[in-house]
């Protein structure tokens, strides 16, 4: 598994076993599904700085100031 050097924050979908980019998760999953494993706090400050706005950029923007990573699986 490849550790992350700086602050962003990673997706898994299995089970943190491994971590794929945003483009990759949103091919395998909608924001909907990938939403109810956000945080909802940062969820919630995502909306409120980048919405309306495409689901990649929303996804990228969570991950970018999410305290944790998104494990789904």
């Amino acid at each position: 598994m490849k550790k992350n050097n700086n602050n962003i924050k990673r997706i898994s979908i299995d089970n943190g076993g491994s971590f794929i980019s945003p483009e990759e998760a949103l091919e395998r999953f909608s924001l909907e599904i990938i939403a109810q494993y956000m945080d909802d706090d940062d969820r919630e400050r995502t909306h409120l700085e980048k919405a309306p706005c495409a689901d990649l950029e929303f996804l990228t923007h969570y991950l970018e100031i999410a305290k944790d990573d998104i494990i789904i699986g």
